[in-house]
């Protein structure tokens, strides 16, 4: 049984064959430039017809576009590089001499012997001419075709690295703004559990329902998982769900108040951006007030950009440091927009003179399509 050969698909034919059809093609197109230059030079063109300006000049550079493999090998193996000129130019000056002359023996003997083109002249008065009047011409032949391939080769491999390159930082802003996520999410888990775990010995339906609206949270950081950004809308149920927790736990000493301007709510904002500023506002200001005290969250547009401004009521004097969950969320917020925007972005933080303090935050205004839950 003669051996099975897997059938070829024509695209792949035509993958495989297309280099060398652009390599026919652009050897025909300029033997033809130059047979009708020669054709057209008043000094030859009584002694030269449109047939042998054709038959010439094709057959020349039909036998160039063959050799063009040869010196791409050449082109690869003997690079020119910083430090390590002299043996590839001294390769290159013998390869383009001795490619020529080939060229010109196998050209002539082509046309004399097979074509008929040079009449009755003998093969070898005509390997003179051809040597006295074509070879020091041939000669830049190999050089273009050689800055052709260097010129190619340095592109694609400056398009690669571009893309290597562009895909590297990609995956490196992807793998920072998760590792910033995972260091925020375990840091709002914890805290939520250690409540419930508070709650057990206190108020048992309190705890069940903590950890009822604690599911429902994390199923929807679940659903975006990867996302960059999410409409202002889809943000805005996490950090209701987060404040169902913590109402919980605060009773009637947390007072929420929402101020979102309607035309912000398909604004894109980063994925749980929110949640870890206003977990900051309580931790840090509602719940070292015996009373409680009010947080105030409020989105405009303001021209081209978001504006985000989030405000507690906290002690009455201000804190002098910060503590180490409310670094944690600032900068943590702080790298996330960096990796998003790059500069373009505002985070301030203000501490009130008679407690409290306001978040402001400042993105790019752009739209998107708020999720159905």
């Amino acid at each position: 049984m003669p051996p099975y050969h897997p059938a070829v698909s024509p695209r792949e034919v035509y993958r495989r064959a297309s280099p060398w059809l652009l390599l026919a093609g652009s050897s025909t197109l300029v033997g033809l430039f130059f047979a009708t230059q020669a054709y057209a030079n008043p000094a030859v063109r009584g002694m030269l017809s449109w047939h042998k300006a054709l038959a010439i000049n094709l057959t020349y550079y039909w036998f160039w576009g063959a050799a063009v493999p040869l010196v791409v090998a050449l082109g690869r193996r003997w690079r020119f590089e910083s430090g390590r000129w002299g043996r590839p130019l001294a390769v290159h000056v013998l390869a383009s001499a001795a490619i020529s002359a080939v060229i010109i023996v196998a050209t002539e003997t082509m046309l004399t012997h097979v074509l008929g083109v040079r009449g009755d002249f003998p093969l070898a008065t005509m390997l003179r001419f051809a040597f006295f009047s074509n070879f020091h011409s041939l000669l830049p032949t190999y050089w273009l075709i050689l800055a052709g391939f260097y010129a190619y080769d340095y592109y694609v491999k400056f398009r690669d690295r571009e893309l290597r390159a562009s895909q590297l930082e990609a995956r490196l802003a992807e793998a920072q703004l998760r590792a910033l996520r995972m260091q925020l999410q375990p840091h709002f888990l914890f805290n939520t559990l250690n409540s419930i775990s508070s709650l057990m010995y206190s108020d048992l339906e309190a705890a069940d329902s903590m950890m009822s609206r604690l599911a429902d949270f994390l199923r929807l950081t679940l659903e975006i998982d990867g996302a960059r950004e999410v409409p202002l809308d889809r943000e805005l149920e996490f950090v209701e769900r987060y404040l169902e927790i913590e109402r919980i736990r605060f009773e009637e000493r947390l007072r929420v108040e929402l101020a979102i301007d309607e035309e912000t709510r398909r604004a894109l904002v980063p994925t749980l951006v929110l949640q870890p500023l206003v977990e900051n506002a309580l931790r840090h200001g509602i719940d070292r007030r015996a009373e409680g005290g009010r947080v105030r969250l409020a989105a405009a547009r303001a021209g081209n950009r978001l504006r985000l401004s989030l405000t507690n009521e906290g002690p009455d004097h201000a804190v002098a440091e910060t503590s180490h969950g409310q670094r944690i969320g600032l900068a943590n917020t702080r790298e996330r927009l960096a990796q998003l925007y790059a500069e373009d972005y505002l985070l301030r933080f203000e501490e009130h003179a008679g407690g409290g303090a306001t978040v402001t935050l400042e993105l790019p205004w752009r739209i998107g399509e708020a999720k159905a839950t």
